[in-house]
């Protein structure tokens, strides 16, 4: 019996990279506890890359047959190749369209999309002397994008169609995935918030203290003193600003904020960090 599979990564030789990135980010996505799958027999892991346009065997067609969907990075490069369109075929062959999910990696749509996945269509204009022109509309499939113009916003589109296509895989609605992995995302940045802020201002208390034992020592002690307020000063008024208009965000950065001040009001040194603010223009 031949095995089955979830997803095919298609591509040309030179888009290798980019479907390779996509199918390792598929691979690592890990679904929210608790989500309840319409078919729990569903699966998006069982994978594979087919990027060598090599010709279109037997063992390679079978194998198309008994994938679930088709995943095609869309490049320039990728219309008109015959090897990729053989598969398309052959995919075509045992699946639905639904099957197929387009990705474009570079270029625009027109120009990477291939020839069967734009549709034409003829409409009808009533002009303002009542006259009727006709012209083609061009209708371009909606796609998975992850062009990007920096590494940054590289990871957030490629975080985003994950989601999408894990959604479509597992037939999932996009956006209740998408709200629940933001949720699942959310948390996970105000824990480790609420632990960074924590650490920070837990370690200038420490210097602090060891700069109010030294300060009698030398000029040395005095800097190491100042430096270590700076860095605790930094923290509390950086962290909150840079999370400003995150209302969730904020409130665990300010409740960490608080109890930091607290344990350093009981060690003698909160008098110093208002201190330091007074004296600062």
């Amino acid at each position: 019996m031949t095995e089955q599979y979830d997803i095919c990564f298609l591509s040309v030789k030179e888009d290798a990279a980019a479907a390779r990135e996509l199918a390792e980010s598929i691979q690592a996505y890990r679904l929210p506890r608790k989500l309840e799958l319409p078919n729990p027999k569903l699966s998006y892991r069982k994978n594979y890359l087919d990027c060598d346009e090599a010709a279109l065997d037997v063992a390679r067609a079978e194998r198309l047959n008994h994938t679930r969907f088709l995943v095609l990075i869309c490049s320039p490069r990728t219309k008109y190749n015959p090897e990729i369109l053989d598969r398309i075929e052959q995919f075509r062959k045992t699946h639905a369209s639904e099957g197929i999910i387009l990705c474009i990696v570079e270029g625009e749509p027109a120009d990477s999309f291939p020839e069967s996945f734009i549709e034409k269509k003829a409409v009808r204009q009533i002009m303002p002397d009542m006259s009727v022109v006709e012209r083609i509309e061009t209708i371009e499939p909606i796609a998975a994008d992850i062009r990007a113009d920096s590494k940054r916003r590289k990871r957030e589109v490629l975080r985003y169609e994950t989601v999408r296509i894990t959604a479509s895989v597992l037939e999932l609605h996009p956006d209740d995935l998408e709200q629940r992995h933001r949720s699942r995302h959310r948390r996970a940045i105000l824990a480790v918030l609420t632990i960074v802020g924590a650490v920070c201002l837990t370690a200038g208390a420490i210097f602090l203290r060891l700069g109010l034992i030294a300060r009698n020592e030398g000029r040395i002690a005095e800097e190491q003193t100042k430096l270590s307020l700076s860095i605790a000063k930094r923290t509390m008024e950086d962290l909150p600003a840079a999370f400003e208009g995150n209302e969730q965000a904020l409130g665990y950065i300010e409740e960490a904020i608080d109890n930091a001040r607290s344990d350093l009001e009981e060690i003698g040194l909160g008098d110093l960090l208002e201190t330091d603010k007074e004296e600062t223009p």
